[in-house]
């Protein structure tokens, strides 16, 4: 499987060398496949002034290179499966004058900062929607907003399997200009804080390490909106309507014949007993009978709904694969594999009125 780090960055690079030097160094090490920063212009050059331009203090190396090689020998990994490939990827506007979008270079307005999560989002959801990846996002680097907008779109689109971090380095290094990873070739540094002398410190003393920030994958819960990730807002408001109680019973339509049941403009297809079932509690509802307080009130009648379905279609496929004659317990099973089929199409709302797990066997539907 592989695995890639997404990474939010501003106008501190450094703080990407840590995040891979203390991925590095878990106790299961971790060297991601690929890096792809999310940055603006500014981030960007300064990425390319700090981590990819040749450095006479690294032996003519840029800091990129080195690390690349110092994480390598680090883990032992195999030249053949060696990658830690950077891509960069620059925030972009809309320019209302001369109608281009324009690399960001920085992030001041509520506008921007809506630009930016639904960037942050078209970038995140290849990486969390493909089943092969593992997908580590870091919020440490960028605006905290940025940090703040990555950790949102990892709960909105991440998998359970992967990871949202912050990395942690100690004081003083967090601050201390030149300082990328306790291993790297310039260790003689000095921290300069306002007001005092600088002082002398040595890189390999720093300790850095990896926090696991926890989320929750809410994807496991919406996956079946299955809707094209556009927006930002337009996901949010995606799970939020699906979340929304109904403040009255829902319309439905049961198709017997091709066994399809539409629900708040959801079609799933229903197995033969779930059939019966919701044609059974469907014509009840409509012929304005109360709901049986248990499975077993219910039972002899829905024996009964069974032997005139059967006379009237007794070559329907619900019918074919009926086993065995109708019982209580078919009616508490095929409830609850109903229920299962309204979460998944997307209308677990209408539970309530369809399929409550206690309290009432029978559907409260609209008036047709």
């Amino acid at each position: 499987m592989k695995t890639t780090l997404v990474a939010v960055s501003g106008m501190s690079p450094a703080i990407l060398t840590e995040t891979l030097w203390a991925l590095a160094n878990e106790h299961l090490a971790t060297v991601p496949d690929e890096v792809i920063v999310i940055t603006t212009s500014r981030g960007e050059a300064d990425i390319r002034r700090d981590l990819l331009a040749k450095n006479k203090a690294w032996a003519g190396r840029t800091v990129w290179e080195t690390l690349r090689a110092d994480i390598f020998a680090l883990t032992g990994q195999a030249k053949k499966s060696r990658r830690l490939q950077l891509a960069i990827r620059v925030i972009d506007l809309p320019d209302e004058t001369t109608g281009l979008r324009t690399p960001a270079a920085d992030l001041r307005t509520r506008e921007h900062n809506d630009e930016a999560a639904n960037f942050i989002i078209q970038t995140l959801a290849p990486f969390c929607d493909a089943t092969d990846q593992h997908v580590i996002a870091s919020i440490a680097g960028g605006r905290k907003t940025m940090g703040a907008l990555l950790y949102a779109g990892m709960s909105l689109l991440g998998k359970e399997s992967d990871r949202v971090t912050h990395v942690l380095v100690s004081d003083p290094f967090d601050t201390v200009r030149g300082f990328f990873y306790p291993a790297q070739p310039v260790q003689e540094l000095e921290a300069r804080v306002f007001g005092k002398d600088p002082l002398p410190v040595t890189a390999r003393n720093a300790v850095v390490e990896m926090a696991n920030i926890p989320f929750v994958p809410l994807r496991n819960k919406f996956i079946e909106l299955d809707e094209p990730r556009r927006t930002f807002a337009g996901i949010v408001e995606s799970y939020s309507r699906a979340e929304r109680p109904l403040h009255a019973p829902p319309a439905v339509l049961l198709d017997i014949p091709t066994s399809t049941f539409t629900v708040l403009g959801k079609t799933m297809t229903l197995s033969g007993r779930e059939l019966l079932i919701a044609a059974f509690l469907i014509e009840r509802a409509r012929k304005g009978k109360p709901p049986y307080e248990n499975a077993s009130q219910a039972e002899q009648d829905y024996q009964d709904f069974v032997t005139r379905f059967k006379k009237k279609s007794p070559f329907h496929r619900a019918i074919m694969r009926l086993q065995q004659a109708s019982s209580a317990e078919d009616i508490t099973k095929g409830l609850s594999d109903l229920r299962k089929k309204l979460t998944a199409s997307g209308a677990g709302v209408a539970i309530p009125y369809l399929a409550p797990e206690r309290s009432r066997i029978g559907f409260a539907i609209a008036a047709s």
